[in-house]
């Protein structure tokens, strides 16, 4: 089953001279339960391609269909109640909000409709990240690499149709970036969560189901493994 699709995606930032393309007509289908790299030099596209699929950012031309849902036919409020509620975002620099307690972060997506969480899916989550004695902690008492777990929980809370990872171990150490991988990898197997995982390491990509590859704003590969 397709969660996710996009045609002929283009986006130019700019105008005369200072014109600059960094997607050139990207197609891209997903599978839901898929777990997919895509994988590029830094400039290449991939972060601009997954802000655009993550309805943060739109297209200049192309279409995007995420879980049966056009993206280009959403407001800008529409848009964010989408990505609150069906989209799971984990950034390389985590983004928590400093004065919430651990617990508080990762239900925020849920506060922020007045939803109740499921405890049971709730206490499933932190335990199995490792972070269950951390819900009353502030970001700030966390090393990187908890942060990162509290980050990955709060993605995963609102159970979402699709879960992007954005070099979501460009900021820690080797050790710290397998670990969450591997989670990334649990989550994948034992929740059949769809992810896309944006990554400039071609060893962190060779985790992952299937490797797609941009270069200067081109899908130039696609090879699915195992």
């Amino acid at each position: 089953m397709e969660i996710l699709r996009c045609e002929g995606i283009e986006k130019v930032f700019g105008k005369g001279e200072s014109r600059t393309a960094a997607l050139r007509g990207v197609s891209l289908s997903v599978e839901k339960g898929g777990f997919v790299a895509i994988v590029g030099a830094s400039g290449s596209g991939k972060s601009t391609l997954l802000h655009i699929l993550g309805s943060v950012d739109k297209p200049t031309k192309g279409t995007v269909t995420v879980d049966g849902v056009d993206l280009s036919k959403l407001d800008a409020k529409e848009a964010a109640i989408f990505r609150r509620r069906k989209v799971g975002l984990i950034y390389q620099f985590y983004n928590l909000i400093p004065t919430l307690t651990v617990e508080k972060n990762i239900l925020m997506p849920m506060l922020l409709d007045k939803r109740k969480p499921d405890p049971v899916y709730l206490e499933t989550i932190v335990e199995t990240l490792g972070i269950a004695d951390k819900l009353e902690s502030m970001p700030s008492q966390l090393s990187g690499g908890q942060q990162q777990r509290v980050a990955i929980a709060r993605s995963l809370i609102y159970r979402p149709a699709i879960l992007f990872a954005d070099e979501p171990t460009g900021n820690l150490d080797r050790k710290n970036a397998k670990e969450i991988i591997d989670l990334l990898k649990l989550s994948n197997r034992n929740w059949k969560q769809t992810i896309l995982l944006i990554t400039h390491d071609e060893n962190i990509a060779l985790e992952a189901d299937r490797i797609v590859t941009i270069e200067d704003g081109r899908i130039v590969g696609d090879q699915k493994r195992g």
